[in-house]
């Protein structure tokens, strides 16, 4: 095959592979078959009719419009979490244009150079399984196309020399052959060479610099609040995040699964002006110090843990957070190893603190009680000395929506005065025809909201209540907590997950991406707190068989696979650093010492066997061992002669013929291995001078001194005149000659 058709077949994969990379970490596999359409049937086009090109002036207007639209989208905000998205979907779109244009090899290049850029897009979007495949085959495919271009360009596989056409295929296998042997050789050194980076290197599972943006921004992290302002389409991911072993007070695995509710963040102030709910930072915060073999407790006074208290064990997987996911309530922590949590009384929920570990969870073990006692909550908050203020909602049009609802509904003249039990009362009756009514038919639960239109001076949740009515889990919960404050019921937003997934088999449930849910906590107790969930249980439940049918095989055939990369290659933290290197520092100690103790154990087991003194059996496994190293050299030196005679044309044997083959005749030898390197193959049926005839008018000065080689050999074989120590030092020189000879040939040639 041509070499040309070769590099740009080899570009053409390179392109296929990036574009699917790139389009995958978008989370759109449509984006990617299409991407490889376009790219297949522009090699038909552009390689077998050039009429079928893009004209240049199309080609720059298209590449023009990309890069307009992609400098509007990020020039206004200058948003860095936005910055490598944009350029990745502008290199995307002008790569597809770029090969429908001509394709000339300085084109092929520009798509390599194109294809790199996706790759590292790529990389900075996602670090799925999939993607890191894509990425490392994308690697191996440039560095391919980086050789094989660069051979190209210098001209040195596209000439030979003017010989017969039998030797000269021969010649040009023996070029492929070594080119295939260098790409093989930069592929295994640029492996070597990134692993010794990753290992070195760890990597940092909290990406939330500039780069990748903050808070709600970070993709790989749990969001820190609650936005409504950019409704969009949202698409349940199966990728899993977490996996939770629930024991019971028995210690046992329950017997029938039953939903899972995690809390993670709480919020409970809304932000009018940026429609964001965010929580409130009180000082009544404390740390927890665990060292990581005992648990620790959260309440400063003894909980009673022999009656109903369960115990969650949590690791992470996908999820890189600082934020403690359990169930209501929590009573005592313990990590993997000596860490450092902060405990907020007020609403039970746990951080990590430790700056070591990059303030990112691995994993622990809680103690919870999911049905607590008031004396269990009182020792856990605190027992609070007097009521605490009735809450409020800053926009008016909610409250008056929720006064407008509570007329209907007969709620109007429920008092707020009265003592705390009234009022805790209170909140339960409003929370639950509250969410009673968002629970109806008249909202509807959808994924897609890019029909959620937001409105100058309107809030998205008045939107929500009184115009969309449609939204995700996000929009439910807002809106009951919205309405409960706004009328003075105390309620909070809790963001967590809810799970289904329970895996008989392993005894664990599998929290995953599309788990992601927010409900509402209302008071209802100077300590007790009620979860309502305004989020229509169907929907939950379709999402759930949902998954079950397709998910689960692809869990089953790729769980292995997504739980070593994520454990193996995402985890590699400064932490997984040091138990790798602990780890190799104890086999190497291991092996060395049994490496030590082995002989003593063979030699004492001999000695025992054969009943030979030890002393004797290490003086037999010496005379062994001397043994087997002289007969290995006396094979090595048989298969030199062997290979010498081959290339010399003896086929007796005798002492001279053998003198002759291994020290006399060595330079013959080694100058035809000599002329195979550089393609000149001397057939067995063509006698030498024939040979360099034949190279005569292609290497005129390589004919000149192999014809002088020739004519030393023939003088040393069939005249029997064999050479002195200076003799042999010419010999040598003139296979040097040949040497020089064919590589100014070679140079001259390009």
């Amino acid at each position: 095959m041509n070499d040309v058709i070769v590099c740009r077949r080899h570009a053409l994969w390179l392109s296929m592979v990036s574009l699917v990379a790139f389009a995958l970490s978008q989370r759109s596999l449509a984006l990617g078959l299409a991407a490889i359409a376009v790219a297949g049937t522009s090699w038909l086009a552009t390689s077998r009719c050039t009429r079928r090109m893009l004209h240049p002036t199309i080609v720059l207007v298209l590449v023009s419009v990309i890069a307009f639209v992609v400098i509007s989208q990020v020039w206004p905000r200058l948003d860095p979490a936005r910055i490598p998205r944009w350029i990745g979907l502008g290199v995307f779109f002008g790569m597809l244009v770029r090969l429908w244009a001509r394709r000339t090899m300085s084109d092929e290049r520009q798509v390599v150079l194109l294809s790199g850029v996706l790759l590292v897009a790529a990389g900075l979007h996602s670090i799925d399984l999939a993607v890191g495949l894509l990425i490392i085959i994308g690697t191996a495919l440039a560095v391919d196309c980086v050789i094989r271009f660069r051979l190209l360009t210098s001209d040195a596989l596209s000439r030979t020399p003017h010989v017969p056409r039998a030797r000269a295929l021969r010649g040009k296998t023996q070029a492929d052959r070594d080119l295939r042997q260098v790409i093989l050789a930069a592929l295994v050194l640029s492996l070597l060479t990134s692993v010794a980076i990753f290992v070195i290197l760890p990597r940092n599972p909290n990406p939330g610099g500039p780069l990748f943006g903050s808070g709600r921004g970070t993709r790989l992290g749990f969001p820190t609040d609650l936005s409504l302002r950019s409704p969009q389409w949202i698409e349940p991911g199966e990728r899993e995040l977490l996996s939770v072993d629930w024991r019971g007070p028995d210690g046992k695995p329950p017997a029938v699964a039953e939903t899972l509710r995690l809390r993670g963040q709480i919020l409970d102030r809304y932000d009018p002006v940026e429609f964001r709910w965010f929580a409130r930072i009180g000082p009544s915060q404390r740390f927890i110090i665990n060292n990581g073999v005992d648990r620790s407790p959260l309440a400063p006074s003894t909980i009673d843990e022999r009656i109903n208290v369960h115990t969650l064990q949590v690791n992470l997987r996908g999820l890189y957070t600082d934020i403690i996911f359990t169930p209501w309530v929590p009573i005592s922590i313990r990590g993997l190893s000596a860490q450092v949590f902060s405990y907020s009384p007020s609403n039970c929920s746990l951080k990590l603190m430790d700056i070591e570990t990059a303030g990112v969870v691995r994993g622990y073990e809680v103690r919870v009680q999911p049905f607590p006692s008031e004396s269990a909550l009182t020792a856990l908050q605190g027992n609070p000395q007097r009521l605490p203020p009735r809450p409020t909602f800053p926009v008016e049009a909610v409250r008056a929506t929720a006064l407008q609802w509570m007329e209907e509904g007969g709620l109007r003249n429920l008092t707020t005065d009265g003592d705390s039990d009234e009022r805790w009362a209170r909140n339960i009756r409003i929370g639950r025809a509250f969410e009673e009514r968002l629970r109806s038919t008249r909202f509807n639960y959808s994924l897609d909201l890019r029909g959620f239109i937001q409105r100058e001076g309107r809030d998205p949740i008045d939107l929500f209540l009184n115009e969309y009515r449609f939204g995700h889990c996000e929009y439910f919960a807002s809106a009951l907590c919205a309405l409960c404050q706004s009328v003075g019921v105390d309620a909070r937003i809790v963001t967590g997950f809810i799970v289904h997934d329970y895996d008989a088999s392993d005894r664990r449930y599998s929290v995953r991406e599309a788990d992601a849910h927010a409900w509402v906590e209302i008071r209802s107790g100077n300590v007790q707190w009620t979860v309502l969930d305004p989020t229509p249980v169907a929907d939950d439940t379709s999402l759930a068989s949902e998954r079950g049918v397709w998910g689960q095989v692809l869990r089953f055939l790729l769980g292995p696979l997504e739980d070593a990369w994520r454990e193996r290659i995402q985890r590699f933290d400064s932490l997984a650093q040091e138990e790798f290197v602990r780890a190799f520092n104890e086999w190497i100690t291991r092996t060395y010492r049994q490496a030590r103790a082995w002989p003593s154990a063979v030699a004492a087991s001999l000695a025992e066997r054969t009943g030979v003194p030890q002393a004797g059996v290490v003086w037999i496994a010496a005379v062994s061992v001397g043994a087997a190293l002289s007969m290995s050299v006396v094979i090595l030196l048989w298969r030199r002669l062997q290979r010498r005679r081959h290339l010399l044309g003896i086929t007796r044997t005798g002492r001279m013929r053998a003198q002759i083959a291994l020290r006399d005749g060595a330079f013959y030898a080694d100058a035809l291995a000599l002329l195979a390197q550089f393609g000149c193959v001397r057939p067995v049926w063509q006698s030498p001078r024939a040979f360099a005839a034949t190279m005569q008018s292609a290497r005129p000065a390589a004919a000149e001194a192999f014809h002088a080689i020739i004519d030393r050999y023939y003088m040393i074989r069939f005249a029997g005149r064999r050479p002195d120590a200076a003799r042999r030092a010419q010999d040598a020189a003139l296979v040097e000659r040949l040497r020089a000879a064919l590589a100014a040939g070679t140079a001259h040639s390009r």
